[in-house]
């Protein structure tokens, strides 16, 4: 789930009309800017102070980028010519522009690679080679003189880079258009360009469009507040749900917040205000809602370093958020409403009718069948644990999320068996070690795989109350013993690169073993119980001296933000003070 902090001023805004957009910079808590058509600065997100710009006469006409490849920042100048400076460059009008034949509409910035250049005419290429051969770039108009580009994102289908074009009309309809790209050159491969009409057979009409790449798809929202996807890789709709709390009778921004979330800057139901909405696509519900005083139509919305950077009348606004890894759903009753697509469907005789799984063939036999998730893993996991293929196991576990709670705990058995074969004392810290870092002089690279194989398992999302009895049966005292002293090791010990969402599920995991076995670690007086919970104790405790030590410094970060200084002198700390006098 997530939630919304206080809202900050980032910086004020030179000219609305003129401002261009936000972009990621080189470090990854701060953003470029590009306030209008001839200024661009750097903002630190963290305190909101300004680390840098510049200012040109030429125009600015698109956001100012940030190239990995090359260490440059990267700008369109009066629509036709691009510009490339570094970060210590004070005179942008001295650099020497390179202009193209084609006006360009934006640069899209790429991870690894270099950036893509878009043009108006929805050609695109790839930043050096544009640059190399901007005379003979590809000047036949790829969409019609009624249409315009409004949305543009790049993504990898397959590892192969496509690019994804949302492109309106004259008319107010839109239409999806994607395309695989060519690897060194970044231009398209026309041949296999598809074009798929975003419409619904209601009378609705279209109020917010995002491209997401993580997610493979294109979400559209629509005035009766239903939302939508276009999954690029299975080429079909599908309904997510219906967004509360906001307005659909005017247009909403919609932003990427990462963790299955959107979040959606609009008018509020009264119509008297603004409203931020986070929306969890998965579930279909609304997260969590933050009300605002001005509503600003068709306001860039972006989502940078767990904050929203909103775009507001006089000034770029800043919202920090979290989003939750926890299960407790009590937050949202009451936030959605049950959606249902009425529609009738027409069939098409000339698909397939098995499902397209990338699955074997015993699974698809069973899906045909109308199995349930839970029933297919209650079938063909214990076969495969026979057969011990854990590699299979993870494929399996891969394509279906409900793994019954019986289930689950044999494969927690299976996996304590694969990495402790030998049943090794665990207060013999050298044993206990060798199991857990590896070092084995036979098989220590199957062994890591193995140790890869129980991380998984318990990262697979569970139901706290149902587990319990499973565990209490099923599991051995000294697999639990064996479980608590691998989590302590993984905690404390590990070198591993731990997640905090993988983190707060192995404390999960720490609570359903001491609820499980509550009564035999009580009515056991073995050693080893003693050692195993004693380390356990001594990580909490640690794990709270470190919380109270940072409850203890926020009072003076935040005397830190707000420019205070602290007052150091004993004297200002007591309730009263005698001085003595001389006369």
């Amino acid at each position: 789930m997530a939630k919304l902090h206080n809202y900050y001023v980032l910086c004020p805004l030179i000219d609305q009309k003129s401002f261009l957009g936000v972009a990621h910079d080189k470090e990854e808590s701060s953003v470029v800017v590009s306030l209008g058509r001839n200024v661009v600065n750097k903002y630190r997100l963290s305190d909101q102070k300004q680390i840098g710009g510049w200012t040109s006469k030429d125009h600015i006409t698109a956001p100012v980028i940030y190239d990995k490849e090359q260490d440059n920042y990267v700008g369109v100048f009066n629509n036709n010519a691009i510009k490339t400076w570094k970060e210590d460059s004070d005179n942008l009008d001295k650099i020497k522009k390179q202009k193209f034949t084609t006006n360009i509409l934006k640069l899209i910035k790429r991870e690894e690679e270099s950036p893509l250049v878009v043009f108006s005419n929805g050609n695109c290429a790839a930043l050096s080679f544009a640059l190399d051969n901007r005379k003979s770039i590809e000047s036949k108009a790829l969409i019609k003189e009624t249409e315009a580009i409004v949305n543009v994102a790049y993504y990898s289908l397959n590892n192969i880079a496509h690019i994804c074009y949302i492109i309106k009309n004259n008319k107010d309809n839109y239409d999806i258009l994607t395309c695989p790209l060519r690897e060194e050159l970044g231009d398209m491969e026309k041949t296999k360009l598809q074009r798929m009409r975003v419409t619904r057979t209601e009378d609705v009409y279209v109020v917010g469009h995002l491209i997401v790449k993580e997610k493979l798809g294109v979400y559209i929202l629509w005035s009766d507040s239903k939302l939508t996807v276009y999954d690029f890789d299975k080429r079909n709709w599908r309904t997510i749900g219906s967004v509360p709390w906001i307005s659909t009778f005017s247009s909403v921004s919609i932003a990427w917040m990462g963790k299955n979330h959107l979040i959606l800057f609009g008018s509020n139901v009264e119509q008297d205000g603004a409203i931020i909405v986070a929306y969890n696509i998965v579930l279909g519900v609304g997260s969590c809602k933050y009300p605002m005083k001005m509503y600003t139509e068709g306001a860039k919305l972006y989502c940078f370093d767990n904050r929203i950077v909103l775009e507001a009348s006089n000034h770029i606004g800043m919202l920090p958020y979290l989003v939750e890894t926890k299960r407790n759903l009590s937050s949202l009753l009451g936030s959605h409403e049950v959606t249902t697509d009425e529609p009738t469907e027409i069939a098409n005789w000339g698909t397939p009718t098995k499902p397209l799984f990338h699955s074997s063939e015993d699974i698809k036999a069973l899906v045909n069948l109308g199995l349930t998730e839970r029933n297919i893993c209650l079938q063909i996991i214990p076969l495969l644990i026979e057969k011990n293929d854990y590699n299979r196991i993870v494929k399996v576990l891969n394509d279906f999320k409900d793994v019954p709670e019986s289930i689950l705990v044999l494969l927690l058995t299976y996996a304590i068996k694969l990495v402790n074969p030998n049943n090794v004392d665990v207060t013999n810290n050298v044993e206990f070690l060798r199991i857990c870092e590896s070092d084995l002089q036979t098989d220590g690279k199957a062994h890591h795989i193995k140790l890869n194989f129980l991380n998984y398992v318990l990262q697979i999302p569970v139901s706290d109350a149902s587990l319990v009895p499973y565990l209490r049966n099923g599991l051995t005292l000294d697999n639990a013993l064996f479980l608590m002293s691998y989590i302590s090791y993984l905690l404390v010990d590990s070198e591993m690169d731990i997640q905090i969402e993988y983190e707060s599920k192995l404390l999960d995991w720490c609570t359903l073993l001491m609820d499980a076995f509550y009564q035999q670690y009580l009515m056991t007086k073995d050693e080893k119980v003693t050692f195993v919970l004693d380390t356990m104790k001594i990580i909490v405790d640690n794990l709270v001296d470190q919380l109270m030590v940072v409850d203890s410094l926020l009072p003076k970060l935040h005397q830190t933000v707000c420019g205070k200084q602290s007052n150091n002198d004993v004297d200002e700390l007591l309730s009263y003070t005698i001085e003595l006098m001389e006369i």
